[in-house]
């Protein structure tokens, strides 16, 4: 998808929902704006369960971006600023 979006959200749920219908869903999700818009429409065969807020060390891909952080700090300065 383009964008993370209430409207792409929204396609993401709607097509996922038409997989095995007759089985129940479970996504967890952080507490992106998008994620828990008033427009979105929650298929029935879909439950949403939300991780705690500030809560990095639940969520894998933090601890993926934490380590690239910690390898390229300070190592790599852009040109245009000099």
């Amino acid at each position: 998808m383009p964008e993370c979006s209430t409207t792409t959200f929204q396609i993401y749920l709607d097509e996922f929902s038409t997989q095995n219908p007759n089985e129940f869903k479970i996504i967890v999700l952080d507490n992106g704006a998008f994620h828990k818009a008033k427009a979105l429409r929650i298929p029935n065969n879909i439950g949403l369960i939300f991780l705690p807020p500030y809560s990095p060390e639940l969520n894998p891909a933090e601890n993926m971006w934490q380590g690239f952080k910690r390898n390229f700090t300070g190592k790599y300065s852009n040109k245009c600023d000099q």
